[in-house]
């Protein structure tokens, strides 16, 4: 689309470095930084929550262009005030109350077991825990208490909200998770539901992205309960992880969606254009250090399978090194590539890690 792009990243060797037409280096949190990238830029969108919002509202304050808008990631960032907002909206969610973790009796009167989630900083699964019994140790800090949905399936739907409004969205997607890290590990799109499902997953989505008055793609996160309740678990205001398999399997990418949004563009079509299986790509345990990919050529001699490697020099246990996307007319053929692949695939760490047993 012949943008010039300017990117802030704490990392000197962030895989963004070598592909940026500026590169600037310092924290998310450093207001210098992030004024240096606003007056850099025509349009400034972030692809992470973790960001110092009082800079981005002084800058927007003074005329800069900052899509989504600081105020919208000011209320991403605290899990209370979201869910706050989808209750006021009227959208469907888990029972949830604001939660002391040193208030005993909070959990009495609230039942459990229950969720604990931080208000603040947490991320893939950081931050979250199951609470069965009110002697378990819990996560301190600021956090909320939600009821222990008994989930059927996590859904997520990406949908793209204009500035002048208008809103397109994907097709929802299945989301697997890995129960012990509460990381998610695959996607399929689309998800297996019946077309009322899908309507109603639609309209509370973007009834979500609409209360947040956000613009761009929202990664919005769903539960299908046992008794069929389609219940809003989060938005993430950027391109999203459940959104990846879109660079294949649809007629427009997330990530052209995200810049046709945030630059004024018409936005682009949502058509799926075959069934998809995108697998995350984990760092493999027992290791650490320089990234090491081992498998590359049997995981591409696969049919309908694309690889994205995401160029991080470093590789740690659990961490995303990058994702595989197979495709293919019929949905079961395209999680059998994707699975495929994946097991060909190994990155990790080139140092193993000893093992310690204490005494």
């Amino acid at each position: 689309m012949d943008i010039t792009v300017a990117v802030l990243d704490p990392a000197v060797d962030a895989p963004c470095a070598a592909l940026a037409d500026r590169f600037i280096t310092g924290p998310l949190t450093d207001a210098d930084a992030i004024a240096q990238l606003v007056e850099a830029s025509r349009v400034t969108t972030y692809e992470i929550e973790h960001i110092d919002v009082a800079s981005l509202r002084r800058l927007n304050e003074a005329g800069h262009h900052i899509l989504p808008s600081p105020d919208v990631l000011a209320v991403v960032q605290d899990k209370l005030v979201q869910r706050e907002l989808f209750a006021h909206a009227g959208l469907p969610g888990p029972r949830f109350v604001a939660f002391d973790p040193e208030d005993h009796s909070c959990l009495t009167r609230f039942g459990l077991p229950a969720v604990q989630k931080v208000r603040r900083g947490g991320y893939d699964g950081r931050g979250v825990a199951i609470l069965r019994d009110a002697e378990q140790e819990r996560i301190p800090g600021p956090s909320l208490l939600e009821e222990l949905v008994d989930i059927r399936t996590e859904l997520a739907v990406l949908v793209v909200r204009g500035i002048d409004g208008t809103t397109v969205s994907y097709d929802p997607v299945e989301m697997v998770f890995d129960p012990a890290a509460n990381i998610c590990t695959h996607v399929l799109a689309p998800a297996e539901i019946d077309a009322a499902m899908t309507r109603e997953a639609v309209r509370v989505a973007e009834a979500a992205v609409e209360a947040l008055g956000g613009v761009g793609v929202h990664g919005v996160e769903l539960f299908l309960d046992s008794r069929d309740r389609i219940l809003v678990n989060e938005i993430a205001p950027r391109p999203h992880n459940s959104g990846h398999y879109t660079i294949e399997a649809c007629v427009t990418s997330q990530f052209e969606q995200h810049l046709r949004a945030v630059l004024g563009l018409p936005l682009g079509s949502c058509e799926t254009l075959a069934a998809a299986a995108m697998i995350n790509l984990l760092g493999a345990h027992g290791y650490r250090g320089a990234t090491v990919v081992e498998g590359l050529e049997r995981a591409l001699a696969l049919s309908g399978v694309s690889l994205h490697l995401y160029g991080k020099r470093t590789c740690v246990a659990g961490r995303k090194m990058g994702h595989i996307t197979a495709v293919a007319a019929d949905p079961t053929v395209a999680v059998e590539r994707a699975q495929a692949a994946a097991a060909a695939l190994i990155v990790r760490g080139e140092d193993r890690v000893e093992r310690t047993v204490e005494a």
